[in-house]
Formats: structure tokens, C-alpha cells, sequence
């Protein structure tokens, strides 16, 4: 599985790309990685299969830039943290004037609602064509009611490895031209959990933020999860078949879909680094296998 090295603005020229292209457009997909997505794919190759089936895989906090800079001495760019991202493209849409439409599935029912109620207040002209909770609602029939609404822009919270899996398996026939797998978002939007005050984030610290607030759902996740990704790192010894890791460059986003991996990745990773020659790499990226 390969991490996309980009910054914000190549970022923006993807997604408006997908949201002008011609009718009909496949539906590109969107997953963020972060330490514990990347611990979960180690774990379960079907994890493994569904992040690599997304168009765009791009980095999400601190544990990847620690990660890329044990193995190439330079961290990503950009930071591409969840909570951070779809209000940023939400209001790039709203500063355009695009009447862009948005569809969420996932979260509890009355925080999903008060989150779009949010989105429609602060970030018109966008509307949000349709809410479904993650709980009561089955695959087959989010999809027909996702279809049924037309959007944009899916936002899929469902958590992790769950949203990626459904994304993998529904986006291909989906009408939508944007799919984006956001975790916890709807929680966030909504107002329903706190976020960590600006300096911790500025710190890159919400994780430990997140953990005071809720320890027992998410004590396995950082507590046993962060020494457990550190680990990987460190061991973790290319197999025969992959790059060496070198220094990445930094580079605009080409013509053409990303070449997010290829199916004979395995191992747990290594940020490899795009060269000029190289026209079909969308940057550089984490190859995630088995545990080394």
C-alpha cells in the first residue's frame, strides 16, 4: 500500500478535478492512514486489500511523519489530519460558490443530523442531500439511499477498519464522485465530542487528548497501539521484492489517476520515494504487509 506524498493544493486539484469531470465518473475514493489504520492492516489482510482498493491514500498524524522520518529522514509535507480536511474542503467549496452536495453515513442518527444542520450553517451554498446513521442501516441500503440522493461528496464515518471495507465494496457502483472514509467526524461537526484546544493540536498531541477523554474505548488503540506501530517501524526489513527506502522529493499531483500500490506489496512498509522519471507515482508512500 502506497502513501501519497502531497501537499494541500495537490490535494484540491483532485477534488475539484472529480467534481468537473464528465458524467458518468467512477467514484474516487479517499481513505486517511494513520497509525492505528496502518496497525489494523498489518493485522487483517482483508483490511489491507480494502485500503488498497481506495484512488487516494494520504497520511493522517503524527505516527506516519515519525514513521517516514526513521525511514527516509524527512516526515510528509502536509498533514492531512481527518478533522482538519473536510471542513477545509467544505469551506474551499463554499469561498467557490459550489453548490456542492453531500451525503453522511455513519455516527450515531442525531449526531450525523446536527452535523449536517452545522455544515449547511457555516459552509452554504453546500447542502447535505442526505443523512443515514451507521448503527440501523445495512450496506445494501445505504447504498440505494446514497444513489437515491445524487451527492457530490460521501462522507463515510463508519470507523476504522469498517468504512474502508464498505468503501471497497460500494464505491465502484456509486454515483457520487467523491468518497472520503472520516472516522469520527460527524462526533466533531456536531459538537457531541470536544476537540483538543489549538495548542495541543498545534503540538500534534490530540491523540493523548482524545485518550483523557475516552480511555476505555480507546486505551487498546493508543496505549497498546502506538508502542506496538513504533515497533513495527523500527524491526520492520523490506522483503527482496520492494524498493529501498531513499530521501522522497516533493512533487505536484500528475495527469492520470494515483497509482496507489500494486498488488503484490507486501511487508510492513516502506515511504518510497518518486523520482522525475517515474510519470504514473502520485508521490511517495507506506507499503503495509504482514508485520516484518
Amino acid at each position: 500500500m502506497k502513501v501519497a506524498r502531497l501537499e494541500w493544493p495537490d490535494l484540491l486539484e483532485w477534488f475539484f478535478r472529480r467534481l468537473d469531470a464528465p458524467a458518468p465518473v467512477r467514484c474516487g475514493t479517499l481513505v486517511l492512514a494513520n497509525a492505528h489504520t496502518l496497525n489494523v492492516a498489518c493485522a487483517s489482510p482483508a483490511a489491507r486489500e480494502a485500503i488498497r482498493a481506495a484512488t487516494l491514500v494520504l497520511n493522517d498524524g503524527v505516527g506516519l511523519d515519525v514513521y517516514a522520518r526513521l525511514r527516509t529522514g524527512a516526515p510528509f509535507p502536509y498533514n492531512f489530519a481527518g478533522t482538519d480536511l473536510v471542513p477545509r474542503l467544505l469551506g474551499e467549496c463554499a469561498r467557490r460558490g459550489l453548490p456542492l452536495r453531500v451525503f453522511l453515513y455513519g455516527a450515531r442518527p442525531e449526531r450525523a443530523e446536527e452535523a449536517a444542520r452545522r455544515i449547511e450553517r457555516a459552509y452554504a451554498p453546500v447542502t447535505v442531500v442526505g443523512v443515514l446513521d451507521g448503527h440501523e442501516t445495512t450496506g445494501d441500503q445505504a447504498r440505494r439511499a446514497i444513489d437515491a440522493a445524487r451527492p457530490d461528496l460521501l462522507l463515510v464515518g463508519l470507523g476504522n477498519p469498517r468504512q474502508e471495507a464498505w468503501l471497497a465494496a460500494n464505491a465502484p457502483a456509486l454515483r457520487a464522485r467523491v468518497a472520503i472514509g472520516v472516522g469520527a467526524l460527524f462526533d466533531f461537526m456536531s459538537g457531541s465530542v470536544a476537540r483538543a484546544p489549538r495548542a495541543v493540536r498545534a503540538m500534534r498531541l490530540e491523540w493523548l487528548f482524545r485518550l483523557a477523554l475516552e480511555p476505555r474505548r480507546l486505551f487498546r488503540r493508543y496505549v497498546v497501539g502506538v508502542p506496538l506501530f513504533l515497533w513495527r517501524t523500527l524491526t520492520y526489513r523490506p522483503t527482496t521484492s520492494e524498493p529501498t527506502p531513499s530521501r522522497p522529493t516533493q512533487s505536484r499531483l500528475p495527469a492520470g489517476k494515483p497509482r496507489i500500490g500494486a498488488p503484490n506489496d507486501s511487508g510492513f512498509g516502506a515511504v518510497l520515494a518518486r523520482t522525475a522519471g517515474d510519470a504514473n507515482d502520485s508521490g511517495s508512500g507506506v507499503r503495509v504487509g504482514s508485520a516484518g
